[in-house]
């Protein structure tokens, strides 16, 4: 009886401990995920702006080279001038926000080490503790089952012995 007591208090803190660990690894990624996760849209947002840029850059620069094939009179030539003059900003603008996502990149990607570390510092923390506790227990409830006087085969004889009982409950189906 005490023994049973005992088995039911260890599965129990095991059951706990078990719903307690998932819960305490998520509560450390948690808190180094708010931190970084205002990184990723803005730097989408970045990265989407320069692709709208480089296609209006590519747009207007097909629209110049046009201009350039074709034969030069007056109203070409002032059509080529005013097609540079709309390709020139929007040129400049692509090289500055390509430049900066050339710079930026390299930097969030060598920041992602400093990302996931704490993480996965936190997760073998948490699963540290985890199966220590779990060691204990099981360590306890070995010592409690444990009776060094009985040999194995009448630790086998006495679990036949229970199962028999268990297989004579009306509840349980033959196999």
């Amino acid at each position: 009886e005490v023994a049973d007591m005992s088995l039911q208090e260890g599965f129990k803190s095991c059951k706990w401990l078990g719903q307690q660990a998932p819960g305490g690894g998520a509560k450390y990624k948690g808190q180094h995920g708010r931190r970084f996760s205002s990184v990723f849209p803005s730097l989408n947002m970045a990265v989407k702006r320069r692709e709208q840029t480089l296609q209006d850059y590519k747009r207007l620069q097909s629209k110049v080279e046009k201009y350039e094939e074709k034969e030069k009179t007056g109203p070409i030539l002032a059509k080529l001038h005013q097609a540079r003059e709309e390709l020139r900003p929007v040129k400049e603008d692509f090289e500055a926000k390509n430049k900066q996502l050339l710079e930026e990149m390299p930097k969030f990607y060598s920041s992602r080490i400093d990302y996931f570390e704490p993480s996965f510092e936190s997760l073998i923390r948490a699963q540290v503790v985890y199966y220590t506790e779990m060691h204990k227990i099981f360590g306890d409830l070995t010592e409690q089952i444990d009776e060094p006087g009985l040999t194995d085969e009448q630790r086998e004889k006495e679990n036949e012995a229970k199962l028999s009982e268990l297989r004579a409950l009306s509840i349980v189906a033959d196999d």
